[in-house]
């Protein structure tokens, strides 16, 4: 890929001065080696070419003579076919058998699956929508669901058996639903609200006056 050996004894030189290396000493390396391959290549032992046969009269007269000798032994060969041919009785075939119309198979009619009903959840169910960049940090139950940063646009949904715990860094940042009746703000924007704690028996209190069920 390198143009030339000029341009290799360069690119050698530079890279030993970056290298801190002696570059005499690896353009001596090289020069050893051009001259090795010059060696080798001038001891490898040449092919003879061999010169093409000469068409003389006499093997001019013999390849003329095999056509010739081809020429007449296809024309009999095709004359004895051809004359086979017109002596042959074709067999009477008969014609096909009409194809019976595809009778289409009877469609199954298949009983409608019931469906089991759903089992009525008995815990709560929490769906929040943020307005604002809120930290906000949920447990479910005792253990910990969410803990970071939620920004506007974005949801939250928890479920819990008995208790749902809230640390807010934003408490006017959100809006939410228990069990999908909408609930009362948890304070105003900038607002820090710590242990919220809703439970099934406390969850009403934090639901909106006169709010029904969205779902």
């Amino acid at each position: 890929m390198i143009p030339g050996k000029f341009f290799v004894r360069a690119i050698l030189r530079s890279y030993a001065k970056i290298l801190g290396l002696d570059e005499n000493q690896f353009l001596n390396k090289y020069q050893e080696r051009l001259l090795f391959e010059e060696y080798a290549l001038d001891k490898q032992p040449k092919k003879r070419l061999t010169p093409p046969p000469v068409l003389t009269p006499k093997r001019l007269l013999v390849l003329l003579a095999v056509l010739v000798v081809a020429v007449v032994a296809a024309l009999l060969y095709f004359f004895v076919l051809s004359s086979k041919g017109e002596n042959r009785v074709l067999p009477r075939q008969d014609p096909p058998p009409r194809a019976l119309a595809p009778v289409p198979p009877r469609r199954q009619v298949e009983a409608p699956i019931e469906k089991p009903a759903l089992e009525e959840f008995k815990g709560l169910s929490l769906d929040i929508s943020f307005l604002e960049e809120t930290w906000i940090q949920l447990y479910a139950d005792g253990k910990t669901v969410w803990d970071g940063v939620k920004t506007r646009g974005e949801s939250l949904q928890i479920k819990a058996e008995q208790e749902l715990m809230i640390n807010l860094g934003n408490a006017g940042g959100l809006s939410f639903t228990i069990n999908g009746i909408e609930a009362k703000p948890l304070g105003p924007t900038g607002a820090v609200r710590k242990d919220i704690r809703i439970t099934r028996d406390n969850f009403r209190e934090y639901l909106l006056p006169g709010a029904k069920n969205k779902g």
